[in-house]
């Protein structure tokens, strides 16, 4: 069994999901997609069963899967930014990060440790100019830092496809927090 360190990068529609071993290697980077037509609490549980899969010391005689030390989230957005977040999907977005973090703690019993991220982007060292694209900036650290580990498709206009910010994030998060 291999032990690992979690990275969330939470949203209401997707998870950004990574695991770094404890060396910091990229284990894996996904993005699962959440059905917006179910209520914020099955889509938390569609993600409890998920994380609790992969979390194999869950599982009695497991030799296979993943032990899960620590979890690291994004912290939510507290402050509106430029016009694009309304106070209600702010609220949202509040709520349902905290239902993962608690499911996070009932489920591996771990306190998961929010960090923002800016200060996670600072961790690692990607400096981001006002006016740079930062979703890109991120994808292309990540790219860089995991060249041969973290793939991603573009689309046919040429950037990355949906959910490739998403997986980015939540490795930063993960790479992030194992510096802490």
């Amino acid at each position: 069994m291999k032990e690992v360190i979690l990275g969330l990068d939470i949203s209401t529609s997707r998870v950004g999901l990574c695991l770094l071993d404890l060396n910091n290697n990229l284990i894996k980077a996904d993005v699962i997609k959440l059905d917006t037509s179910q209520e914020l609490e099955e889509r938390c549980i569609h993600l409890e069963t998920l994380i609790n899969n992969l979390n194999s010391s869950n599982h009695i005689n497991s030799k296979k899967g993943y032990s899960i030390l620590s979890v690291f989230i994004e912290s939510p957005f507290i402050m509106f930014s430029g016009g694009k977040t309304t106070a209600a999907t702010m609220s949202k977005l509040q709520r349902f990060n905290g239902m993962v973090s608690f499911m996070v703690r009932k489920a591996l019993g771990l306190q998961p440790v929010l960090i923002t991220a800016n200060k996670a982007r600072g961790l690692v060292g990607l400096k981001i100019k006002r006016g740079e694209n930062t979703k890109r900036k991120v994808i292309e650290w990540v790219e860089g830092r995991f060249p041969s580990d973290f793939k991603y498709e573009l689309t046919r206009y040429g950037n990355p496809k949906p959910g490739t910010d998403d997986r980015a994030d939540a490795v930063i998060i993960a790479y992030a927090g194992s510096l802490l």
